[in-house]
């Protein structure tokens, strides 16, 4: 195997140094033309203070850029140009730099730095990218108030926005001014034709902030449930957090190219625009809910990740987890706070439960890194969300607000590390954090054991709980024992620091059936000695909405992997019983869905693909056997013709309707799925059936298909659905998939529609894993390598588990990542992937 000459170098947290040089003000001019951009930059430079060393050389970042002039106090400074940016020598203690350089927006696919989407210009900076746009001190310790002038045709770009406050403008130039310091990675420049929709909110202590949302023409129908998801943010953050609104305007820009979801840029949020669009005819509810947390999730950053942002980028968890944190309380507040925990659990086990067990692990604070972009991870996100959770288990609501109050009294405007913010947390209640800190240090997912006596004379339970691996964790363990006919005896929580360690539970009148890890309190993959029987018993009695959805998840793991160890009638007398008596019919659905499965993956040695679908579709057929008719009878009483409504009952309605929709399909009903499909008055239902038509060989499908692209087509957000529905239907084959490539509404550089087409065709197991599958989709890698290589790395992280698959798979996986690494000119994105993925 030959791997490049230079080989990208990691970059270690232990190296963290801070700047010898910081930035008092940074004043840029943007010279929007069609053909180039001109970029003046004036930044004034004084020493670090907390820098003790007499270094008097500064090195700038900048990537892709041709330097015009530079000056400094009016002379050319002593200075040279480098591969990866501009090294300056003999400088002063403070000075004034002038920079002016041109850059090429308008070809750059990276959708890094400034860039166009739709022939709108656009900025994404963090974390790299501000260095795409003049050279600069591209850091997130490094804080500067920023004013930014726009120069741009009037006709063309009308609209020309940017961080903070607009204090000048004039045709075609404007000047806005951020009172606030920030680093670079916040800075945000956007100029186009854009239509808006404006409203106002009335902070806590009486102040009016603008609100604004910028779209393309075509799509400002689609705006109103953004803005009052943005409403609702700014009243959620008050009441819940204390935390208030500190400019005078706050804007959100949604654009169709966008590698990531969305962007916290001080007070100008650059969306996806799948994260800001919708209305009942084209999102689903699920699209609905996702707007919502992420328009929240942006909007409270304005604190965890602005107002007190990140030393370095190994901290990164310090915004994101403990903002992700906050955006799932929103989520749960506003809606069915049982179900969004569902959902987040379900998620963490599919993808981060992957992640930790793959080549790519690390621990919530990464030790080192090759590409930033890299550790956007699930880890990082997800993961140290959870780990916010448990400190707020510890605490309490009210605990943990007296360490938010804390936190933000010391760190307002720094740029701080998460052991600032656990001290904070420490100090603020007495409580000692230090043994909780192997959370952010050690990567994997802890597995742990419990065992039980119970004693009946003294009427108490012993506990043993075992820690597995090499780390011993620090963590809060949700329980409830209840008796053999169901009836609750106690609950608590137990706090687990030791490898192993003995608790004994009084008060136990009778021999209990234990429900541990309520609320999956703790981030950990457990082993109990609960049999099947009791998993059944928990099923029908729990309080706890995860508890009675884990349960049934862990015995249709069973039935689908070990058969033989399930007794299959009493589980579906107890499960029709649960469907005919349980009113929450979103908990009802979650209950009768499988597992995934991506996430039976990770529950056997070896990835068999094929036989794994064979034996969940063998449990499917098992369902259809006993509950056919309950099934139809069930989606039958859901039919209704309501004006659509977001509620949590009306959400869960829909989505028990449109699982029994889907059994019914496997069955063959497929006249009742057309119909629901035709008749259908929002996407939610009619993308149900949609996906259901694509299901299984039917002659419904072309009509279907043709009707879905003749009424949507305008629609991007639609499309994107339209393209994932068919690269994920299991009859889809390489062949379906190049074909949908030549679409003349497939492009290759815009995120979204290439993952609904090649991230959606690595998700259809049977026809993506075989020679053919590997052979199109690393040529998309390679060629991903020189268009847009942060999104090729997403990508290519599907072979992260090739050691796992059957001999076959696992040699063609292995022969595609070696012809990766081969490949001349490898970006560091992708090579950090791949070489972790080749690591023996």
């Amino acid at each position: 195997m030959v791997i490049s000459a230079i080989a990208p170098q990691p970059i270690y947290r232990k190296d963290y140094q801070p700047s010898a040089y910081l930035i008092h003000t940074t004043e840029l001019s943007f010279d929007l033309r069609e053909n180039e951009t001109i970029v003046s930059s004036k930044i004034h430079f004084y020493k670090n203070p907390k820098c003790l060393t007499n270094d008097n050389t500064l090195f700038l970042n900048g990537i892709d850029l041709e330097l015009i002039s530079i000056v400094i106090e009016g002379d050319q400074p002593n200075y040279e140009l480098q591969d990866e940016g501009l090294q300056l020598y003999q400088l002063n203690d403070e000075f004034v730099l002038e920079l002016v350089n041109r850059i090429h927006p308008e070809v750059n696919t990276s959708l890094n730095g400034l860039y166009q989407s739709s022939g709108n210009f656009c900025t994404q900076c963090e974390a790299h990218g501000f260095r795409q746009i003049t050279y600069y001190l591209d850091r997130p310790d490094v804080l500067s108030v920023f004013t930014t002038h726009i120069i741009a045709d009037k006709d063309k770009y009308p609209v020309l926005l940017s961080n903070g406050n607009l204090t000048k403008t004039s045709a075609g130039k404007v000047t806005w001014h951020d009172p606030t310091s920030k680093p670079c990675y916040l800075f945000a420049l956007v100029a186009g034709d854009f239509a808006v929709l404006e409203d106002s909110y009335t902070t806590i202590s009486g102040r009016e902030v603008a609100l604004k949302i910028y779209v393309e023409h075509h799509n400002i129908n689609k705006t109103g449930f953004a803005m009052d998801s943005l409403k609702r943010s700014f009243a959620w953050d008050e009441s819940r957090f204390n935390l208030e609104y500190d400019l005078d305007i706050y804007m959100i820009v949604a654009v169709d190219d966008f590698n990531m979801g969305a962007m916290e840029n001080k007070g100008l949020n650059i969306f996806n625009s799948t994260f800001v669009l919708a209305d009942p005819k084209t999102a689903t509810d699920k699209d609905f809910i996702n707007v919502e947390a992420v328009i929240g999730h942006e909007y409270f950053h304005n604190w965890t990740g602005n107002r007190v942002t990140c030393q370095d980028w190994f901290q990164l968890s310090l915004k994101e987890g403990l903002t992700v944190f906050r955006d799932q309380e929103f989520t749960s507040d506003l809606h069915a706070r049982s179900i969004k925990r569902i959902e987040d659990v379900n998620a963490l086990r599919t993808f981060q439960f992957a992640e930790d067990a793959g080549p790519m692990k690390h621990p919530v604070r990464p030790e080192s890194y090759i590409e930033m972009n890299n550790f956007y991870t699930l880890t990082v996100y997800e993961k140290g969300a959870e780990v916010i959770r448990m400190i707020h288990s510890f605490l309490g609501e009210a605990g943990f607000q007296k360490g938010m109050k804390l936190y933000f009294e010391r760190h307002d405007g720094d740029a701080v590390t998460i052991d600032d913010f656990v001290a904070s947390m420490s100090d603020a209640n007495d409580f000692d954090f230090k043994p909780f800190m192997t959370w952010y240090s050690c990567s994997g997912t802890p597995s742990v054991s419990i065992s039980s006596n119970y004693n009946e004379k003294e009427q108490s339970l012993q506990v043993v709980v075992k820690q597995l691996g090499e780390h011993c964790y620090f963590w809060p363990l949700n329980y409830a024992l209840f008796s053999e006919q169901g009836k609750k005896i106690k609950q608590g929580m137990l706090t687990v620091d030791q490898k192993q360690q003995e608790f004994v539970l009084t008060g136990v009148t009778s021999k209990p059936i234990a429900s541990w890890l309520r609320e999956f309190s703790a981030p950990i993959k457990l082993v109990t000695e609960l049999t099947v029987v009791q998993k059944i018993v928990l099923v029908g009695c729990e309080e706890d909405a995860f508890s009675i959805w884990d349960n049934a998840q862990q015995i249709w793991l069973s039935m689908i992997l070990t058969p033989d160890k399930v007794n299959e009638m009493n589980f579906f007398n107890a499960l029709e019983k649960f469907i005919n008596t349980t009113t929450d019919k979103s908990l009802v659905s979650k209950v009768l869905t499988l597992p995934s499965e991506r996430l039976l993956h990770q529950q056997v040695k070896v990835i068999d693909v094929f036989k794994i679908q064979q034996q969940r579709e063998a449990v499917i057929q098992k369902i259809l056997n006993r509950f056919e008719s309950l099934l139809l009878a069930t989606y039958q009483s859901l039919i209704n013709t309501d004006v659509y409504e977001l509620t949590p009952e009306a959400v869960g309605n829909r989505s028990l309707k449109n699982t029994c929709l889907y059994y019914l399909s496997q069955a063959g009903h497929l006249q009742l799925v057309n119909e629901q499909f035709n008749q259908a008055n929002c996407m939610t239902d009619q993308i149900a059936a949609f996906n259901a038509l694509l299901s299984c060989k039917n002659s419904y499908q072309a009509q279907a298909k043709e009707v879905f692209y003749q009424t949507y087509k305008d629609d991007v957000q639609v499309m994107d659905k339209f393209f994932a529905a068919q690269s994920t239907a299991k009859l889809t084959t390489v062949e379906d998939i190049e074909r949908l490539m030549t679409h003349e509404l497939f492009s290759f550089n815009t995120p979204n529609r290439l993952r609904s087409v090649v991230g959606g065709f690595t998700q259809n197991y049977i026809n993506f894993h075989h020679q053919a599958g590997y052979e199109f989709f690393t040529d998309i890698i390679l060629k991903l390598n020189k268009s847009n290589p942060q999104i090729g790395a997403r990508l290519v992280s599907v072979y992260n588990h090739w050691r796992r698959f059957t001999p076959e798979l696992k040699a063609l996986q292995k022969q595609q990542l070696e012809r990766i690494m081969q490949t001349k000119d490898l970006s560091s994105d992708i090579f950090e992937i791949v070489q972790a993925a080749l690591k023996p």
